[in-house]
């Protein structure tokens, strides 16, 4: 089944920690305008930090993120230039960090990751009957 294809946003920038804040508000703006519902929008925005976040850390290079709206999902893709694929891990009770990818698999509906490592893909579906 072939799925519509409606409005999108997409950036391209160097692997800085700023962009994590500004890729947040911008995905968190423009669910606001494609009026997502809150309670979709809130993951939705998680993911794209989080998402975001891993790409600057462990990416090389150039970091890509798309998010775009379906028949009834809401896609956020990151690509970066690591081939390693993000993976789930399991953080301690006292790490400081690896919990991201948790969070994102916990909201999304599905998590992809391209078949060469360069891409990972959060699938929300909206609850608002879209």
């Amino acid at each position: 089944m072939h799925q519509g294809v409606g409005p999108s946003f997409a950036a391209t920038f160097p692997p800085r920690r700023s962009r994590v804040g500004e890729m947040r508000r911008r995905a968190a703006s423009r669910l606001r305008e494609w009026k997502v519902p809150e309670q979709d929008a809130d993951g939705i925005t998680l993911a794209v930090s989080e998402l975001v976040t891993n790409a600057v850390i462990h990416g090389k290079g150039a970091v890509c993120v798309v998010v775009r709206q379906t028949d009834g999902e809401i896609r956020v893709e990151v690509t970066d230039g690591n081939p390693q694929p993000a993976r789930v891990t399991n953080a301690g009770p006292d790490a400081m960090s690896g919990r991201g990818m948790f969070l994102v698999a916990v909201f999304a509906h599905r998590v992809e990751v391209s078949d060469d490592g360069y891409t990972t893909t959060a699938v929300f579906r909206l609850t608002g009957g879209r």
